[in-house]
Formats: structure tokens, sequence, C-alpha cells
């Protein structure tokens, strides 16, 4: 009984069918029109005529023309800059703003090591959310995840 079973299974993973993909070199999106394959060549670059500003590059305050400057301790990377009342995450051995100075409160929470590479978390609190600010420590790119209070 084994045995049938088994062929059965065998015999039904054997006869299904693949699907054949065309193959094609673009689509033309306004009229839906594909251009084949044929001929067509690999490049390694794009022409790009316009820059994506939905994502800004954050916006450099040098650090005297800051109100003030907050670090735990004097071994800190990154520190919490303070101008009119906002304040941002600056990295102090690169010279530079990672944020922008938008938030009300900033604070360092924690540092980790995850799979050999360094990131630094901050805690942020506005009027209607918080959340955190984790910072991978290599390139400075941030990510922000907020909550609503409640």
């Amino acid at each position: 009984m084994r045995n049938f079973v088994f062929v059965l299974l065998v015999a039904i993973a054997v006869g299904v069918n693949a699907q054949v993909v065309e193959q094609m070199d673009s689509i033309d999106v306004n009229t839906g029109v594909i251009y084949p394959a044929n001929g067509s060549v690999a490049v390694d670059t794009a022409s790009v005529d316009t820059v994506n500003v939905s994502n800004p590059p954050v916006p450099q305050i040098p650090l005297d023309e800051c109100d003030s400057l907050m670090v735990s301790s004097p071994a800190d990377r990154y520190g919490v800059v303070w101008r009119n009342g906002k304040c941002g995450i600056y990295d102090l051995s690169k010279k530079e703003n990672v944020t922008r100075i938008e938030y009300k409160d900033l604070w360092f929470s924690f540092r980790k090591e995850i799979d050999g590479e360094y990131y630094t978390y901050f805690g942020w609190d506005e009027a209607c959310s918080k959340g955190l600010i984790g910072v991978a420590e290599d390139t400075n790119q941030f990510i922000a995840i907020s909550m609503p209070k409640e």
C-alpha cells in the first residue's frame, strides 16, 4: 500500500505542466505594445531625466549654529542637537546631521550589534505619537518607527 501511494505521488509530480514565459525587452505603458527581446543589448547604466525628491537629503546645520548638544557620555558617537526648540540626531565623528531637527523630544535608547554591524537607537515623543529611530552606524541611514499614543 505504501509503495502504491509513493508511485501515485511521483506520478502527480511528473504530470505537472510547465508554463512557457515569453521573453520581452520592454512594454509601452501607453499603448500596451510588447517589444520582443530579439536582438536586445544589455547595458549597465540607465538614463535618468529627473531626480526623485520625495525623500530630500537632510539639511546640514553646523554644530556652532545649534543651541546645544547633549550626549550620554563623552565617548558617544551620536548626540542630540537642539535648535529653536526642536531636536535631531547628530553624528559627532562625521560632523553631520543624521536626521532633520524636527523632533520635540529625543533621547539615546540603546546600541546593538546585529551580524557584525552596529546600530544606535533613539526614542522620540511627540504630541500624538511616540517611536524609535534606528541609525546604521556604517552609513548613517536611519529608519523611524512611530505608533499613536493611547
